[in-house]
């Protein structure tokens, strides 16, 4: 599987955003197969080393495809992949959602805001996309507060993929 190693596509004081690389299995995977932090990701199952490999590749096939995707969220004090911030295709809506995750150790510092930020700025500055969902479980206080911080606004509620109930969030493009 071949990507574009440690391509940033974002930068701030605290966090670059970049491009997945093969090399980042193993840090993906450590954050993926978390169980508290996948409890509101999905079916809420932590992922197998199978299932964040294949999402690797659909990663970069959508950087071909699409010019976006799922994006690596690094701490530049200390060049950690804590996360990842991106942008996807959902077929339950038939438009683009933000999606974000950050190992527990990180949560708390502001820091899924300023991704979500930045990543909404490049949906709307670079992709020039029209408006932006986002999907939680309604359980999920904390994803919530980080979406009302950024911007989003309540849409409507219906069931997921796996039947599970669902919060749709929207951000027009202010432009």
């Amino acid at each position: 599987m071949m990507m574009n190693s440690n391509q940033i596509i974002l930068e701030n004081t605290r966090l670059q955003i970049r491009k997945f690389s093969a090399s980042d299995l193993s840090a993906l995977y450590s954050i993926c197969s978390d169980a508290e932090l996948m409890k509101y990701v999905g079916t809420g199952e932590p992922l197998t080393i199978n299932q964040v490999e294949k999402w690797l590749e659909v990663t970069r096939i959508n950087y071909a495809t699409k010019g976006f995707g799922n994006y690596a969220l690094i701490f530049k004090e200390n060049q950690e992949l804590i996360g990842y911030c991106g942008l996807v295709y959902s077929k339950e809506i038939d438009d683009i959602e933000l999606i974000y995750a950050l190992r527990k150790s990180y949560w708390g510092k502001g820091l899924a805001t300023e991704a979500s930020k930045m990543m909404i700025d490049f949906a709307f500055d670079s992709i020039k996309l029209e408006q932006v969902f986002a999907s939680i479980d309604p359980a999920n206080i904390g994803s919530e507060k980080i979406l009302i911080k950024t911007g989003f606004i309540f849409a409507f509620e219906q069931t997921d993929e796996w039947g599970l109930p669902t919060k749709y969030f929207s951000i027009p493009n202010p432009f």
